[in-house]
């Protein structure tokens, strides 16, 4: 049975192959120089990869760890000693489970010869500092006007450090009217808010008009986020099946797009990335435009000065809202002086005739651009409702599928 994970930055590293292995060396008991025995959870990694029998049971149990690039970096060491980098994957349940099924395999024994002494790398605690950006697309991107880092959209992944993961996943989206990118105060901060909450975050950078990249560019770039993180969802530990995206403004204007105007994927493509869909799992929408006007126009330079009535048309998320649309959440204040609360209390009625799950939190008092707003004692209520929407969609907090 193929284990989901919930696991933090030190196992990811260890068993997604993002970054090199490094763990501290774990003193070994002493090692019977000619004579065969059983192997167990004490013997080590290398011992049990190298014989047939029981690396059939690793595969078994604990695939992830048999399938990671970087296990080999670890092959003095017992697959006990490593618990502590993976707690969710080795539990003393699997460890014992493994231990049982060793014991009843055939051949499952140590060849009695010695093994070498491999010095193991000290940890270097720089890496839970260190973020891994990654492009949306190997090569140019569809459209691309040269090769400056503002023609490649990217990922920068955020995980859980430490913390429990609930192998869920989101895009954040920053605001900036199309025009720049609100990167820390709508990204890196909302990824750490997710991060610590057991979320595996991917702050999206996607193409900006001041640029000379117009619709649809950006709503590509979008349905390209969610495709990435899908087709690559076993690495992160995440279910394909638990990937959300999160907007701000701009960002949630482009959230709004991408969750009304999915796609299944193509099956026939040769980027195996194409193959999946698009559709997240469950949207949040920061006070985001969900119309088009003149003034979001004027103010995006998103596209042409004529654009034809079907253009216009996906510009309004509200105007494209099905059945199939996922659940929302809404945040939205009374006051905000660049984006009305028509704006999300029409999307929530489109959500409401559709009978797509929705929740909608409506502040009286705040202004555009507030993010997680956790400098005011009222608007920082903001992200405890949506943990608890979260939960009540089964997004976090619940026992992963296959964990059992």
């Amino acid at each position: 049975m193929r284990i989901r994970l919930g696991i933090g930055v030190a196992s990811i590293l260890l068993l997604a192959g993002l970054a090199p292995l490094y763990v501290p060396a774990v003193a070994q008991a002493p090692q019977a120089s000619a004579e065969t025995r059983p192997l167990t959870v004490d013997s080590t990694i290398g011992e049990l990869l190298d014989n047939a029998a029981a690396r059939a049971v690793l595969q078994r149990e604990v695939p992830v760890l048999v399938d990671s690039p970087q296990i080999g970096q670890a092959r003095d060491l017992s697959l006990r000693s490593i618990a502590v980098y993976a707690p969710t994957v080795l539990t003393e349940e699997k460890l014992q489970a493994i231990d049982e099924a060793l014991a009843r395999t055939p051949g499952a024994v140590s060849s009695g010869k010695p093994r070498s002494q491999v010095a193991v790398p000290a940890a270097d605690t720089r890496m839970a500092l260190t973020l891994k950006t990654v492009p949306l697309w190997q090569g140019p991107a569809p459209g691309a006007l040269g090769d400056r880092p503002v023609d490649i959209p990217t990922l920068t992944i955020v995980a859980p450090d430490g913390a429990v993961s609930f192998g869920t996943a989101v895009i954040v989206a920053p605001g900036g009217a199309y025009l720049n990118l609100a990167t820390g105060l709508e990204g890196r901060q909302v990824a750490d808010w997710f991060a610590a909450h057991g979320v595996t975050a991917f702050v999206l950078r996607y193409r900006l008009s001041s640029y000379g990249y117009h619709f649809p560019l950006q709503l590509e770039d979008g349905k390209r986020a969610i495709r990435w993180v899908r087709a690559h969802a076993a690495e992160f530990g995440i279910d394909p099946h638990r990937i959300g995206m999160i907007g701000f403004s701009a960002g949630g204007h482009l959230t709004a797009m991408t969750e009304t105007l999915f796609d299944a994927g193509d099956p026939k493509a040769s980027d195996l990335v194409d193959r999946v869909s698009s559709r997240p799992d469950f949207a949040v929408l920061a006070y985001a435009p969900t119309e088009w006007n003149a003034k979001f126009q004027s103010d995006t330079s998103l596209v042409g000065p004529e654009p034809s009535p079907a253009v216009l048309r996906e510009l309004s998320p509200v105007l494209n809202v099905s059945a199939q649309t996922p659940p929302t959440f809404i945040f939205q204040t009374t006051t905000d002086e660049l984006v009305s609360p028509l704006n999300a209390t029409r999307m929530y009625d489109a959500l409401l005739a559709a009978k797509v799950r929705v929740e909608m939190h409506i502040f009286a008092a705040g202004r555009h651009g507030l993010a997680l707003g956790m400098t005011d004692p009222a608007l920082s209520a903001w992200p405890s409702l949506l943990q608890t929407w979260l939960y009540g969609i089964g997004m976090i907090d619940q026992k992963l599928p296959g964990s059992e």
